[in-house]
């Protein structure tokens, strides 16, 4: 599914945004296209989107010209330059459903007419109360305020309680009156994503109706760091912004009563100076103020904590804080109004204070520090419900309800063009050792086209090699079938693919999919009970130094079966498409494989193998012949430089190379067994350099990895491993030890050209080879098969995109 989000920010400006990167990136991983509109701002990565998006606007600049301040005002209430631009991104993007945040005065409700004008199915998610509160919070004088109950929007001017002044509370009432005058949002959403039940209360008793509000609270990562017992004398800790609604003064008082106990403040706001002030002249020497804090340091703080409060006036919408204390096994202390009891059990997972109440805090507090392990049972119970009721994959599931509530990938099928169907269709997977760990790029494609297929709203099975994949029903919405085979280097993949063939051929099944030369020989059998075939060719296999000549001649057969058994051939490269139509006159679909985009991950977990970030060469894959691992050794040998060498990775039946290959371990050269998930992202996202120094590939997963987290990558200059770096990493002369020790050296020398050629392969990676991008062809080839008057491969490749098409 393609989702597009809209919100006015396009950095971690607040927990706002920190929880739509969250979704992005989770929606992302499990194979969904998703894209942003914003402002242009300049703290937010760069995205294919940018030329589209709003200039960035800074209403707070002084100095402004009458003229000037006008247009920012209409601006504010209805911006036509948004949705004008918002009008150009869905042309391109074309998006099956809209997520949309925080939009208020950068952007501005206008984009929801746009979205209503292109029959996008849209999505308010409320992050705040500005649609019952001009103000936001519904927050007047550091104190609930609920004036503007049932549209009286005036009161946000009468009150003052807008400190931008009474002029910009002015703007304020005026955008709200016109968009309740237009009815906006009861035209333009077609629903509403709430994080409490409170919020959703709050709608209805102004008159929204409850059919249209769903209720979701945000999901929360567990910590990283280890749950601990809180320690006697553990600081209590508040963390979170710092102005008048929060309530800190209300703890700064509370803690004149307690001055045994530490307290530590983190955060930042209006109300910082002032706060540090009190503290200061009442001698409140029990009281520290961190500043600002986020990411590990944050975690570090509420991990060192016996529990953290929480002592706001106002009603918030959700408390993320709460979640993220719960996440780290803290107790909370927060007063009970609005949404808090829904998070808080009161005496099991946490404590509830009468809000405004400096007795009853101090009271609370008192209590709780007094008792350690109650602390730390209240934390372990927070803690549970975290990973019952708020784990991201409970999440993932319940808002893709929503979405395929509201779009059923309409413009997706529309996109295959006339006499498209849209209807779901049933995929089988065969040739692979099955999912849950990347051995190759067959297992890794089943796992990344797979989900996204199944987020497309097919059904995928996928055949598993029982010795490989975990006993379990489904993988990431994949369905398994796991069959046995006999553990032989020539008779393990002829076997399980001749059982999966012959289960798949009773099955229900509109596609089979073969995957790699061997199992290809048997792509014409499930045509005969009627259902179409399509083969993946990642390589041509039997050039590898493993096979004998029997061997290579099967696999040279299977190289002649996936020219003329299938209904559709797919090759991962353009070398391979230009083979196949020289050698067979065959036309073959040009399908590469994919990857996904990695940030450098947190440097932790290299100190288990006592590696430190940018000091290490990295290898990852197999250990066969014709990878060339022992010429890197050799290469590496001939350096001047103190960085280590380090292979990730592990066997396939080439014991005995394995074997000469581990006779150069040492303190600088590393053998390390295959690693996935966090650790996997770790080693690869942190490493120097990524070096390939293969002789045979189709299209290196390893090679599109490290490109795809940024990492400089130097590989043999073979026509694939060319085809994909292009002018985006380096090469060396194939089986030149010389050469690849040469580019080696001078690489490792120049860290500012490592650096700015790695963004140039992470960009390469994000026009094109991302998994996402890979699926939508892999369905549109599958579309066309399906279709009454499908013709041979060659009717099939004419209509992909130019750029999938040598």
């Amino acid at each position: 599914m393609r989702i597009l989000f809209c919100n006015k920010y396009n950095f971690p400006f607040s927990g706002t945004e920190s929880y739509l990167f969250d979704l992005m990136d989770l929606l992302h991983a499990r194979g969904h296209e998703v894209a942003l509109f914003s402002m242009a701002d300049p703290r937010g990565n760069p995205t294919p989107y940018d030329r589209h998006f709003v200039p960035l606007t800074n209403f707070k600049k002084g100095g402004q010209g009458i003229l000037h301040k006008g247009k920012l005002v209409l601006q504010a209430i209805y911006s036509h330059e948004a949705r004008s631009r918002i009008r150009k991104m869905i042309a391109e993007f074309q998006p099956d459903i809209a997520h949309v945040r925080n939009i208020y005065h950068h952007i501005s409700p206008s984009i929801l007419w746009e979205l209503k004008a292109q029959s996008i199915p849209t999505i308010y998610h409320l992050n705040d109360l500005k649609m019952l509160c001009p103000n936001y919070n519904m927050v007047s004088k550091g104190n609930v305020c609920e004036r503007c109950a049932g549209g009286a929007f005036r009161h946000v001017i009468s009150e003052g309680c807008y400190p931008g002044g009474r002029t910009q509370a002015v703007v304020l009432a005026a955008e709200a009156y016109t968009h309740k005058w237009l009815q906006t949002y009861e035209t333009c959403v077609n629903c509403f994503l709430a994080p409490s039940g409170f919020v959703k209360q709050k709608l209805i008793e102004n008159g929204w109706a409850a059919e249209r509000i769903r209720v979701l609270p945000h999901f929360q990562r567990l910590s990283n760091i280890a749950p601990s017992v809180p320690w006697p004398g553990s600081p209590i800790l508040y963390f979170g912004r710092l102005s008048p609604e929060k309530g800190v003064l209300d703890l700064l008082r509370a803690m004149q009563r307690l001055p045994h106990l530490k307290l530590q403040i983190a955060g930042d706001g209006p109300q910082k100076e002032a706060l540090e002030k009190f503290a200061g002249e009442h001698q409140l020497t029990n009281v520290s103020f961190a500043g600002h804090v986020h990411g590990e340091a944050l975690e570090r703080l509420i991990s060192g904590s016996c529990f953290t409060v929480f002592p706001s006036h106002a009603y918030e919408t959700l408390g993320k804080s709460i979640l993220e204390s719960h996440a780290a096994a803290r107790a909370v202390i927060a007063s009970d109004l609005g949404s808090r009891r829904e998070f808080i059990k009161d005496g099991q997972t946490g404590l509830l204070f009468a809000p405004g109440n400096v007795d009853d805090l101090a009271r609370a507090i008192f209590y709780l520090a007094e008792r350690p392990k109650l602390a730390a049972q209240m934390g372990s119970a927070a803690q549970e419900v975290i990973r019952q009721k708020h784990s991201p994959e409970d999440h993932y599931a319940e808002l893709l309800k929503v979405y395929q509530s509201l779009s059923r990938c309409s413009r997706s099928a529309e996109s295959f063009g006339p006499g498209a169907q849209a209807k779901k269709l049933k995929i089988a997977f065969i040739g692979g050792r099955g999912v849950a760990s990347k051995y190759s790029g067959i297992e890794t494609y089943y796992e990344e086209v797979g989900k996204r297929l199944v987020a497309q709203g097919h059904e995928v099975t996928a055949y598993c090699r029982t010795y490989f994949t975990p006993q379990q029903k489904y993988y990431s919405g994949v369905r398994l079938v796991r069959l046995p085979t006999i553990r032989s280097k020539h008779l393990e993949t002829l076997v399980h693919t001749t059982l999966s063939t012959v289960h798949a051929i009773f099955g229900r099944y509109d596609i089979v999919h073969y995957h790699a030369l061997g199992p290809a020989l048997f792509s014409f059998l499930p045509r005969l009970a009627g259902k179409k075939t399509t083969v993946t060719v990642q390589g041509l296999d039997w050039q590898r130094k493993k096979w004998g000549r029997a061997a290579s001649f099967v696999l040279q057969l299977g190289e002649h079966a996936a020219a003329n058994f299938p209904d559709a051939t797919m090759v991962v490269s353009q070398n391979l498409q230009t083979h196949y139509r020289d050698r067979f006159a065959a036309e073959t679909v040009y399908v590469p494989n994919g990857t996904t985009l990695r940030k450098r991950s947190a440097v932790g977990g290299l100190a288990q193998w006592n590696l430190s970030p940018q000091q290490y060469i990295l290898y990852m894959g197999r250990f066969s012949p014709e990878k060339n691992c022992h010429l890197l050794i050799d290469a590496y040998k001939r350096l001047r430089t103190s960085v280590k060498l380090v292979f990730a990775g592990g066997s396939s039946y080439s014991d005995s190379y394995v074997a000469e290959l581990r006779r150069h371990e040492s303190d600088e050269i590393m053998f390390i067994d295959w690693v996935s998930g966090e650790l996997f992202d770790t080693l690869l996202s942190n490493a120097m350099l990524f070096v390939l120094p293969s002789d045979l590939e189709g299209l290196s997963l390893a090679l599109l990895e490290a490109m795809g987290a940024g990492v400089c990558v130097l590989a043999s200059d073979i026509p694939e491993n060319r085809e994909l770096i292009q002018d985006a990493g380096f090469t060396f002369q194939t089986g030149n030890v010389e050469d690849m020790a040469r580019v080696m050296q001078m690489l490792i020398e120049n860290p500012l050209l490592r650096q700015g050629i790695g963004q140039v392969a992470r960009q390469r990676i994000a026009n094109s080879y991302e998994w996402g991008h890979v699926t939508r062809r892999v369905e549109q080839v599958y579309r066309q098969i399906m279709r009454p008057d499908s013709k041979p491969t060659a009717a099939i490749s004419s209509t992909l995109p130019p750029k999938y098409i040598s």
